[in-house]
């Protein structure tokens, strides 16, 4: 079928039937065009988007940091690895310097971060760029495109009918809405949901390059030789303080993209919401960039109120689903936006598929919805209650290695290994551990939030280097090149979960020995933990005992890996954790860890 670009040539005559139409034409809506086409190439699809190309290149829309999940479905699903390393930026990881900025100099703070390039690579996204460039590759690959004109209407029916603005009406039996927070579909259909996450959100572009290392003097040397190789700087560089973050992620174009997120509690919208108040927010809060984003001219500025939400169902069996921000938007931090893209599309092209070939996918659809929901739900957990980690430099370097172990033991694997693909029944295997990595997370962000709470943790020049290399965080990353079979998937998300538990048990007992024994017992008090599994407990307590000069040989495998990522814990573990823990150790019976 020859490309229609109803803008650009309004004479051609235009097709309204089509198999699937798509809503939307930023990168959600785009990239769902261009998988349809390479999986399923005999399928009619239509996309249709308000906006007409040219598309301004780097500054366009936010969300240009993309992490491993994303990025593995722009590599591979969608075919774009040489495009991405010739267009756009290879990222260096995520990098953290917690602590807040009103009086301490960044080199004065705690770094969190990467050592090297990652060898799973994830990518830093022009977004106008990268959005200009897939509507060519969407014409060239047969999607009719219908741009500069928005819809106007959507009936769901047998077919759908989407009204277009300018009086035409596109049938299909498939649509998907990719509007964005237009939310079309969900508001018609009342699904929209709020996350339980309250948060701001405001960024702009800068013109020209600003790197994390102009912010440090060059006279200290100590702190520049942490980065021989000059690759910072292709982090996503997060400033961080009590209830807020502003990153800095640089561009291909050679602009720079700067914004802050605040959490609700802590900041309100007001201080945010105006390119004056938040050049005024970042000069109080984060003073160490305010006269280097000075120097600069800004290309644009855009804020967002309570940016999170869900939606209570974004797959029917009716032939429609919703993706990208059109169905749930769960939080920017750790750049998770790319990932429930990829996720969301390929379940709609599983879905799609099986609908063309006959399939009953009422059950499918389903477990989809499900599935996609439950994932979004978690995920949020993970952020929603983070304010006060963000301040705390110890708990925020327990919180990221907790939250890579999670995310590169279950997710990722997840999904590189395809086990959406399978039956679902098959699918159904994995549920008791999609739900037991749910539950450890869910432990997990209470732990840390209530750590965060009690904690008193100095700014300090430190540096953490995570994952470290070679280690067990490093060999989760680099499992993720493992091309594994359903059964070896299952095993080995068997034997990560086991592994993760023993984590938390570890986390746990660093958090009460730098607490120390009364903050300690309030945090074990708050989470109930003296009914948690507690696995390892007592060994890890033994190894602490005798001769110092043999310590490390007495400590497990994890427990040494933990330690060299994070550093020994500050405070007594034998004492503390004896008087809170006497009863666990001395073998006392406990109850199951709760759900």
């Amino acid at each position: 079928m020859a490309p229609v670009r109803a803008a650009c040539h309004p004479s051609l005559p235009v097709q309204t039937s089509h198999d699937v139409t798509i809503m939307g034409g930023g990168l959600a809506g785009l990239c769902l065009a261009r998988q349809l086409r390479i999986e399923q190439p005999a399928l009619r699809v239509a996309l249709v988007d308000k906006l007409a190309r040219p598309l301004p290149e780097a500054a366009h829309k936010v969300g240009e940091s993309s992490v491993e999940l994303g990025s593995h479905y722009f590599e591979h699903t969608l075919k774009l690895a040489e495009y991405l390393r010739a267009r756009h930026l290879i990222k260096n990881g995520l990098r953290f310097f917690p602590g807040g900025g009103r009086t301490h100099g960044l080199a004065d703070r705690t770094e969190i971060g990467p050592p090297q390039m990652p060898r799973v690579p994830s990518f830093q996204l022009d977004r106008g760029r990268l959005e200009n460039d897939l509507r060519q590759m969407c014409d060239d690959d047969g999607v009719a495109m219908f741009e500069g004109v928005g819809v106007k209407d959507v009936v769901l029916g047998e077919p759908h009918r989407v009204t277009l603005e300018d009086g035409r009406v596109l049938e299909s039996p498939w649509v998907v809405d990719a509007t964005g927070r237009r939310r079309m579909i969900a508001r018609k259909l009342g699904l929209t949901r709020p996350s339980g996450h309250a948060a701001h959100a405001a960024w702009f572009r800068i013109e020209g390059d600003l790197k994390v290392d102009q912010l440090v003097p060059r006279e200290d040397e100590e702190w520049h030789r942490r980065d021989p190789d000059d690759i910072r700087w292709l982090s996503t560089n997060h400033l961080m303080g009590e209830g807020y973050w502003l990153w800095i992620i640089p561009l291909s174009s050679g602009l720079t993209s700067i914004g802050v997120v605040v959490h609700a509690e802590k900041h309100g919208f007001e201080t945010i919401n105006t390119l004056e108040r938040v050049l005024a927010w970042i000069a109080e809060h984060e003073p160490v960039i305010a006269p280097a984003l000075a120097e600069y001219g800004v290309a644009d500025f855009r804020c967002l109120k309570d940016y999170s939400y869900t939606a209570e169902r974004v797959y029917s069996a009716q032939r429609w689903a919703l993706v990208g921000e059109a169905g749930v938007f769960v939080d920017p931090f750790y750049s998770p936006g790319s990932d429930f893209i990829a996720l969301a599309n390929t379940f709609a092209g599983e879905l799609i598929g099986a609908e063309r070939a006959g399939e009953d996918i009422a059950e499918r659809a389903d477990y989809f919805d499900f599935f996609f929901r439950r994932l979004a739900a978690i995920s949020t957990a993970t952020y929603a209650e983070a304010a006060e980690a963000y301040g705390q430099p110890r708990v925020l370097a327990a919180k990221i290695y907790w939250d890579n172990t999670n995310y590169w033991s279950f997710l990722c694997q997840y999904f590189f290994q395809e086990i959406y693909r399978l039956p679902v029944h098959e699918q159904k295997k994995f549920l008791p551990l999609c739900e037991r990595f749910a539950s450890l997370n869910l432990r997990g962000q209470k732990l840390l939030t209530h750590w965060a709470r009690l904690a008193t943790d100095p700014t300090e020049r430190e540096h953490v280097v995570t994952p470290p290399i070679p280690s067990i965080l490093a060999n989760l990353h680099l499992d993720l090149e493992r091309s594994m079979s359903p059964e070896e998937t299952l095993a080995y998300l068997t034997e990560k979960a086991d592994a993760a538990e023993d984590v938390l048990t570890d986390l746990l007992l660093r958090a009460v020995t730098e607490l120390g024994p009364e903050r300690g017992r309030a945090l074990v008090e708050a989470l109930g933990a003296r009914d948690w599994p507690l696995t390892g407990l007592r060994e890890r307590v033994e190894a602490e005992r005798g001769e110092r000069r043999s310590r490390r040989k007495r400590l497990s495998k994890l427990a040494r890996d933990i330690e060299r990522t994070l550093g020994p814990a500050r405070g007594d573990l034998v004492e503390t954790v004896g008087a809170l823990f006497a009863r666990e150790l001395a073998g006392a019976p406990h109850a199951a860890a709760p759900a």
